[in-house]
C-alpha cells in the first residue's frame, strides 16, 4: 500500500508558502543529498506500537518526546538517506538484548521492504546511489548501544554485521565496552572487550559511533580504530557553544575530522542552548553548533543527526522532519554558499559511508 504523504518536488512554492520559508530553500532541499544519521523512530514503535507507516503529522507545536516523524514525513522532507536506528534495552539480560536485537532488525527489514516503491535498505553506498536513483528512500539500520551483541560480539562476522551499518559502542549507560558520558555514570575508558569490539566493527566495515561515549572512552576508541577507515559521532552538541556533559570538544571534533568522518548535531534543545524545563530552543542553536564543527574541523566535518523521536524536545520553530527547508532557509540567511549547503545535508556523510562500505 502507498505511503499517504505530499510530495513536494511536484510544487516547491507551495511547500514554501505553507511553512514561511524561501522557495530557493525548497528548492535546494529537495535536489540535495539529505541525511539523517540519527532517526529515533523505533523508539515510540516499540514503547507503544506507534504506527511508522501512518502520518501523524505535520505538527504546527512542539510534541515533546515523540511524533515527529513517521515513514510518510521522511518521504515529505524529501529524505534521501535515514540512519534509522535500534536502540538496546539495558535492562535486559545478554542472551535476551541479542535475540531482541535480531527479531527487530529483521522486522524493520520488513518494514521498509513492504513498501518498495518509496523505501529501501541500504548497507553500502551503492545501494544508497540504487534507491535515491530510483526516486526512493535509502534507510540504513543501525544499532544504539553495542551491548545488544556483548554476548559475543564476533556475530556480527555473519548476516547481522552486513545489516547493521553503524554501532555505538556505548548509549546512556556504561557497558562491558567502555563508559557512557551520561553524569551518573562511570566512564574508566573502553576495555579490553570495547577494544575487540572496535576490531570487529572495523573488520566488518561497521561505522563505529562513538556518540555517547565518555571522553576516556573515545579517546582509547580512536587510539584502537582502523586510522584507514573513519568513525563519526552521530548526534550531539558541542562544548564550544554549550558546555555540557553531552557534548563534545574542539579537540574530538578535530580528532573525527582528521581522520575522515563527521559529526552531526542533535536537535535536542537543552544540548543546543540554555533553556527552562517546559520549554524549547530555537532552530537558530543548531546553525551555531554547526558553524563551530565548521570552524574547528572544516565543511566536510558537519552533519546532521537529529534524534527525533528519540525521547527530545526539538526547538519551538523545527517541530519535525517536514520544517526543514527553515532551516535551509537560515543557512542562506547566514550567507552559507550551496556547496558548504549540500555538503551538510549529506554530501559529507556519503564520503564517509563509500569510504566504508562502497559496494
Amino acid at each position: 500500500m502507498p505511503l499517504d504523504y505530499v510530495d513536494h518536488r511536484a510544487d516547491p512554492a507551495a511547500w514554501a508558502a505553507a511553512l514561511g520559508a524561501p522557495v530557493a530553500a525548497c528548492e535546494l532541499l529537495l535536489d540535495a543529498h539529505f541525511i539523517d544519521l540519527h532517526c529515533d523512530l523505533e523508539v515510540p514503535v516499540r514503547l507503544f506500537g506507534y504506527d511508522p507507516v501512518k502520518r501523524h503529522g505535520p505538527w504546527r507545536r512542539v510534541m515533546p518526546f515523540f511524533f515527529q516523524t513517521d515513514y510518510p514525513r521522511l518521504r515529505e522532507a524529501s529524505f534521501t538517506g535515514v540512519c534509522y536506528d535500534l536502540a538496546t534495552n539495558v535492562f535486559r539480560g545478554e542472551r535476551s538484548r541479542f535475540d531482541v536485537t535480531v527479531a527487530n532488525v529483521a522486522r524493520c527489514i520488513r518494514q521498509v521492504e513492504a513498501h518498495p516503491d518509496e523505501l529501501g535498505i541500504a548497507r553500502t553506498r551503492a545501494d544508497y546511489d540504487r534507491i535515491v536513483a530510483d526516486g526512493r528512500t535509502a534507510m540504513w539500520l543501525t544499532l544504539q548501544g553495542g551491548n545488544a551483541v556483548s554476548h559475543d560480539p564476533t556475530v556480527l562476522d555473519g548476516p547481522l554485521g552486513r545489516d547493521l551499518h553503524r554501532i555505538t559502542l556505548v548509549h546512556l549507560s556504561s557497558s562491558v565496552f567502555g563508559g557512557s558520558n551520561s553524569p551518573s555514570q562511570p566512564d574508566r575508558g573502553l576495555t579490553d572487550r570495547g577494544r575487540a569490539m572496535v576490531a570487529i566493527c572495523n573488520r566488518n566495515r561497521i561505522l563505529v559511533d562513538l556518540a555517547h561515549a565518555g571522553r576516556r572512552t573515545f579517546w582509547d576508541a580512536l587510539e584502537v580504530h582502523d586510522p584507514g577507515l573513519p568513525p563519526i559521532v552521530s548526534h550531539t552538541g558541542v562544548c564550544g557553544v554549550r558546555e555540557l556533559w553531552r557534548n563534545i570538544d574542539d579537540a574530538q571534533i578535530r580528532a573525527i575530522a582528521d581522520r575522515g568522518g563527521v559529526v552531526g548535531i542533535v536537535y535536542q534543545g537543552s544540548f543546543l542552548e540554555p533553556v527552562p524545563s517546559g520549554f524549547a530552543s530555537r532552530r537558530a542553536a543548531i546553525l551555531d553548533h554547526m558553524e563551530h564543527v565548521i570552524a574547528v574541523g572544516g565543511e566536510e566535518a558537519c552533519a546532521i543527526g537529529t534524534d527525533y523521536d528519540g525521547l527530545i524536545t526539538p526547538p519551538k520553530d523545527l517541530v519535525d522532519v517536514t520544517h526543514h527547508p527553515l532551516l535551509v532557509g537560515d543557512m542562506l540567511a547566514r550567507g552559507w554558499s550551496e556547496a558548504r549547503i549540500r555538503r551538510v545535508l549529506g554530501e559529507n556523510y556519503l564520503r564517509v559511508v563509500a569510504a566504508v562500505r562502497p559496494e
